[in-house]
């Protein structure tokens, strides 16, 4: 029979080691912290009871499998921050450029506020019809009137669709 402070006792020493072990791997603290700490929740939620014998092996293969999983989403998340940074650069960069907001600016003002509220304030046809106090189809319908026109002064001003 297990003595269950000393399994208690045992689970604690070995967080602690495991512990020191990642960041002597070169983990940050709360990194390492964190690692064990999920590792405690999953022991916790186990079905099945670890031995005594097999619990300091489980618990460092759960948390350095947890740790590198971590580092591995965290690199990850920054390679797709790095992109997104690029893409919002050039996006900004062709907003600055385009003659988009010049050509809008020609429409009447309730197709130059509904263009601009919905492609560039990113309002729904729902916020849309709240706004403009009228119904959801009169929206989607001037919406569609409204891009027709942006189309026409745009090729009017000898952009086609291919160039913007």
């Amino acid at each position: 029979m297990v003595n269950l402070k000393e399994y208690e006792n045992d689970v604690n020493d070995y967080a602690i080691e495991i512990t020191k072990y990642l960041i002597s791997r070169g983990s940050q603290l709360i990194d390492a912290e964190d690692a064990v700490q999920d590792t405690l929740v999953k022991i916790l939620s186990l079905d099945i009871f670890i031995e005594p014998d097999k619990l300091r092996a489980f618990m460092y293969r759960t948390s350095i499998r947890t740790y590198i999983n971590s580092y591995n989403r965290s690199k990850h998340y920054q390679k797709i921050i790095k992109n997104l940074e690029k893409e919002l650069e050039t996006a900004a960069f062709l907003v600055e450029y385009s003659p988009l907001p010049k050509i809008i600016e020609q429409l009447s003002p309730y197709y130059n506020r509904l263009l601009t509220a919905y492609y560039y304030e990113n309002s729904s046809t729902k916020q849309l019809a709240e706004y403009f106090e009228c119904s959801l189809s009169k929206i989607k319908i001037d919406l569609y009137r409204a891009r027709k026109k942006l189309k026409k002064q745009l090729e009017k001003a000898g952009y086609d669709q291919w160039l913007l």
